[in-house]
C-alpha cells in the first residue's frame, strides 16, 4: 500500500515537472482587405465578459483570471502597434476623453459595432476591436501557468470592413499573465508586419 501512495506521488510528481516545462503558443493572422490608406487607429477596450465571472475558480489547481484584462490587453496592444510605426495610433487616454466628449459609452459603441460612430467621435480611419478568451494564472503548489487567448481584428470605420485580424493562444510555465500577453501581442503584431510587407 505503502509503494503504491508512493508511486502515485511520484507519477503526480513528474506529471507536474512536465507540464511545467512545456509551453504552447499559437498566433494567426489573417489579412482580409488589408488597405494602404489607413492611416490613424485606434484600440478599443478588450471584451472580457468571458473571463470576469471566472474570478478564482478549482481547489487543487486554482485558475485565477485578471479581473481588468480588457483594459489592461488594450493598453498592450496599443504600446505594440505604435511601436510598429505604421499608424497614429490614440492613446487610450485619448479614445476615453473623446467619447467621453461624445457622450457615448466605449462598451456599447464596440457591443452595437457601430464602427462609424467610432470613427467619427475619435476620428480614426480603423479601430481594432478585441474579445478575450483567457487572461490569468493556473496554480498549483508546485506548478504554475500563465494563459493568454484573445482575437483582435482591425476594423474600417468607413465601410466596416475587417482589415485583418489576429488570433492567439499562449500558454507558457511560470509566467505572469500581463507579461506573458505583452509577449504575445508583440510576437503577434511582428507576425502582421511581415505578412503586409
Amino acid at each position: 500500500m505503502i509503494r503504491q501512495i508512493g508511486l502515485v506521488i511520484l507519477l503526480m510528481a513528474v506529471l507536474c515537472v512536465g507540464c511545467k516545462t512545456i509551453s504552447r503558443s499559437t498566433i494567426n493572422i489573417n489579412l482580409d482587405s488589408f488597405d494602404h490608406s489607413i492611416k490613424t487607429l485606434a484600440v478599443m477596450r478588450f471584451d472580457d465578459k468571458l473571463i470576469q465571472d471566472d474570478g478564482v475558480k478549482g481547489f487543487i489547481v486554482k485558475k485565477i483570471s485578471n479581473p481588468d484584462a480588457g483594459e489592461m490587453l488594450a493598453d498592450i496592444m496599443t504600446d505594440e502597434l505604435r511601436r510598429w510605426g505604421k499608424y497614429r495610433i490614440l492613446s487610450r487616454s485619448e479614445v476615453k476623453s473623446k467619447i467621453k466628449a461624445g457622450e457615448a459609452e466605449e462598451e456599447e459603441l464596440v457591443r452595437l459595432k457601430d464602427y462609424a460612430a467610432l470613427g467619427k467621435i475619435l476620428n480614426v480611419d480603423a479601430v481594432v476591436i478585441g474579445k478575450i478568451h483567457k487572461f490569468g494564472l493556473s496554480n498549483m503548489t508546485v506548478y504554475a501557468r500563465g494563459n493568454v487567448s484573445f482575437v483582435a481584428e482591425c476594423i474600417d470605420t468607413k465601410k466596416g470592413k475587417v482589415l485583418w485580424s489576429m488570433e492567439t493562444n499562449e500558454s507558457a510555465p511560470y509566467k505572469d499573465e500581463v507579461d506573458l500577453a505583452i509577449k504575445v501581442a508583440k510576437e503577434a503584431v511582428e507576425k502582421l508586419k511581415k505578412e503586409t510587407e
